[in-house]
């Protein structure tokens, strides 16, 4: 006797301990509440036996507790049903189909608590089996009871086999746990062991035990039913389930074995940030609840520094919505460093053949073919503005260009080699680079000649910057200059203007080279306008 109540004490314990671990989840779920309702209605049902075991001479009690006994027996069924049914499909819409499960629950309450009058539940009542005595409603009742735990066994066993990941486990846990109840319980009501109903709800705490196992070891309860086939497994891109509180539920090996800190429970957005330094969390968590409130999938990339090296991430987030519910997120990350470095190559390649197709290889101002182009966007944009009258009040609106030529440059090259020559064309660049604004474009016009666009300007500061040039040459001490006639280098500067909407681009440089020709043929190292 003193033997049961121990067990019968250590049972109730730990169905109190399951309540507790459901009842500290944060926002509950169907699940929940229906994990409760099995724990409660066997907490119910140890009690009454341990009641009656423990207090056989004081009569109240043992009327209690036989009601007790069999309101317990009568509602785990239901709660199994429906943990099942909720296990395999997250969440059940209420409606009055389900309501039609209570009937018989009710009705058996009914004439459970009117069983003295009619007897229709039990004559004789007795903790072992064989000596009960049942009335004809409680065979109704254990039929009912019986479909009830094997239709919700099915559902989760069904669930089961559909999925081979993480949450198969849960399920064929969960299953074990209420089969076991189902076969002790069956063994007592079939009379194939004539055993106390205390030994049966011992039995019954093995399945309590594993439910708390389920809970703490496999994330039970936080479940999202989502068909992980093996191949999840196999592919080498990361695949990892979160829930709604940005908690990981389920990976796939190639997240557990190349990112570090991966575990279930763990913040999906602190594991990344973990190994993603520039990785933005709230950023993240605004783009998942985006994606969820809009029922959409959402890309973002990231970036990740391994060994020295820095990998390209393409993460896509796809909300998992059950019912209008959002449940839960699938996230896949793909490495996308080989194709981002490819990318960049292709740019990197785009922007040297663009450069080879407006630039002079030497000199690096652009050549011909772009000076030709620029300067008829040049007068596009002149007559636009003039016509349409875009240019603000005041606002220097003309198109000047300028066109200048080293002085004796055959000479130089004859005197010290072309390769002074080129080395002279580059320092040429270099310099005046630096005395144009950066609107202007410097061009090479052909051999030692070039070209300055200057767009929005005004005569007298096109006649200052083409005299800055003259100067700064002048100036400048160059390489073998004291070889030149002059014992300096210097250039002549020929310069046009327009400020009209009839003005075109091949007056403009005939005005500018017969400028330049001027200033050659009148000493050299001067402008003329």
């Amino acid at each position: 006797m003193h033997i049961y109540q121990l067990l019968l004490v250590g049972s109730i314990i730990l169905m109190l301990m399951l309540i507790i671990l459901v009842g500290m989840i944060n926002q509950k779920k169907q699940i929940h509440y229906a994990v409760m309702g099995i724990a409660i209605s066997l907490l119910l049902w140890n009690t009454s036996v341990l009641a009656q075991i423990s207090f056989p001479t004081t009569p109240w009690i043992l009327i209690v507790s036989e009601k007790g006994y069999f309101a317990g027996i009568i509602f785990v069924s239901l709660a199994v049903l429906l943990t099942g049914l909720i296990f395999s499909q997250i969440r059940i819409q209420l409606s009055w189909k389900y309501a039609l499960l209570l009937i018989i629950p009710m009705i058996s309450l009914i004439v459970l608590l009117t069983n003295a009058h009619h007897h229709m539940f039990y004559t004789t009542f007795s903790l072992i089996p064989s000596q009960q005595d049942f009335g004809f409603f409680y065979k109704i009742h254990t039929v009912y009871s019986y479909l009830s735990v094997g239709i919700g066994l099915l559902f989760i066993m069904s669930f089961a086999v559909k999925n081979y990941g993480f949450f198969s486990r849960q399920a064929f846990l969960i299953f074990f746990a209420l089969m076991i109840a189902l076969v002790a319980d069956s063994f007592s009501t079939f009379h194939i062991f004539n055993w106390s109903a205390a030994v049966e709800n011992v039995i019954f705490s093995v399945t309590v035990i594993i439910f708390i196992l389920a809970i703490k070891k496999y994330n039970f309860l936080s479940v999202v039913p989502i068909a992980l086939q093996t191949a999840v497994d196999l592919i080498s891109d990361v695949f990892v389930v979160f829930s709604e509180e940005f908690e990981i539920i389920d990976f796939n090996k190639s997240f557990d074995m190349n990112w570090d800190g991966v575990e279930r429970r763990a913040g999906i957005g602190q594991v990344i940030k973990r190994n993603c330094q520039s990785f933005d969390e709230e950023q993240f968590y605004e783009l998942v609840n985006g994606a969820a409130w809009k029922q959409t999938k959402e890309d973002f990339e990231i970036e990740r520094i391994l060994m020295g090296n820095t990998k390209y991430y393409m993460s896509e987030i796809t909300p998992i919505i059950v019912k209008g519910q959002h449940v839960g997120t699938i996230m896949l990350i793909k490495d996308i460093t080989e194709q981002k470095n490819n990318l960049e190559e292709v740019i990197r390649l785009n922007e040297k053949l663009q450069s080879l197709a407006t630039k002079d290889w030497l000199t690096q101002a652009y050549n011909r073919y772009y000076f030709d182009e620029r300067l008829e966007q040049a007068i596009e944009q002149l007559q636009y503005s003039q016509v349409h009258g875009t240019e603000e009040k005041n606002f220097s609106s003309g198109l000047g260009l300028i066109m200048f030529d080293i002085d004796y440059f055959k000479i130089y090259n004859d005197l010290n080699g072309h390769q002074a020559g080129d080395e002279l064309l580059q320092s040429m660049v270099e310099m005046v680079k630096t005395e144009i604004s950066s609107d202007d474009v410097l061009c090479r016009y052909g051999g030692e000649e070039f070209a300055v666009i200057c767009a929005h300007t005004s005569i007298d500061n096109l006649i200052i910057t083409a005299e800055n040039i003259r100067y700064l040459v002048e100036q400048y001490e160059f390489k073998h200059q004291e070889t030149q006639p002059s014992g300096t280098l210097t250039v002549s500067v020929g310069v046009a203007y327009c400020d009209i909407p009839a003005c075109k681009g091949s007056d403009l440089i005939h005005e500018a080279d017969q400028n330049l020709y001027k200033a050659k043929n009148s000493g050299k190292n001067r402008v003329v306008v």
